[in-house]
């Protein structure tokens, strides 16, 4: 299974839709953000497999962090996406 990071997939709004897509796909969508999980709405949640909170996006440490997390558990990463 391909793994993806999608990077703020929360904004905007309707880029969940991407998610779904991917995920439909079955390719495995991972998420990385600075919103809280229990404030994405729920078709989000349900388009990712799997979300890593960090609180400030432009924290680099964080995010490399939150990926390094993902290679960690998933493997290798196959493609990383983000439109901020």
């Amino acid at each position: 299974m391909k793994n993806f990071i999608f990077i703020s997939p929360n904004f905007p709004t309707n880029y969940w839709q991407f998610c779904r897509e991917l995920k439909k796909n079955g390719l495995n969508v991972l998420g990385i953000g600075d919103q809280p999980y229990d404030e994405l709405t729920q078709d989000l949640k349900d388009s990712l497999n799997e979300y890593y909170k960090v609180s400030n996006l432009e924290n680099e440490d964080e995010v490399y962090r939150a990926v390094a997390f993902f290679i960690f558990k998933h493997g290798r990463i196959d493609w990383l996406e983000s439109n901020n």
